[in-house]
């Protein structure tokens, strides 16, 4: 009988997070669509992730960062001949998440700066080559230069906006930092 309570409760978790996951998709699916600046909706998108990685985990965040980019094609921040390079915003936003978890106990300039560098070399240069590959029109290829000037931007920021949420979330519960 013991067992089967601690399976509930165990379910009944899992089943939590599950939903916290949904709803965080669903928020950042919808600042999406409000139509705010890139830079402004990145930043968030990318503060989303590092919340939902330190509440969820991460599986959890490597669901949104995979799911986000259809959000950007709906609602339009990923201009159309930019949609060849949506598997390499998914790839850079995965080396964002897996890359703050696996230097999470270090210094501060290491964990926001490093994961934001190479999420923006991928998305930059993988995209890039991917837009010289398929020989998609010059504006394409000189969007992607100020995409990888935002990308890492949004993403430092994201990541210092994200982690600072969640402190303030564990201080309002009486945790220590």
């Amino acid at each position: 009988m013991e067992t089967t309570h601690e399976d509930n409760v165990a379910s009944r978790q899992n089943l939590a997070v599950a939903a916290r996951t949904g709803i965080f998709l669903a928020v950042l699916l919808a600042l999406q669509l409000v139509g705010l600046p890139n830079p402004v909706t990145g930043t968030i998108v990318n503060a989303i992730f590092i919340f939902v990685l330190l509440c969820n985990g991460l599986r959890h965040a490597f669901i949104l960062a995979f799911l986000s980019p259809l959000g950007g094609i709906i609602s339009g921040h990923l201009p159309a001949p930019m949609y060849p390079v949506l598997p390499v915003i998914v790839c850079g936003n995965l080396a964002l998440i897996g890359l703050y978890f696996i230097l999470a106990n270090h210094s501060m300039p290491m964990r926001f700066v490093l994961p934001a560098l190479v999420k923006g070399v991928i998305i930059g240069g993988a995209g890039y080559m991917i837009v010289q590959i398929l020989d998609i029109m010059a504006t394409a290829r000189w969007l992607l230069l100020p995409v990888l000037g935002v990308q890492f931007f949004t993403a430092v920021a994201g990541l210092f906006v994200g982690e600072k949420l969640f402190q303030s979330l564990l201080r309002g519960r009486g945790a220590s930092v």
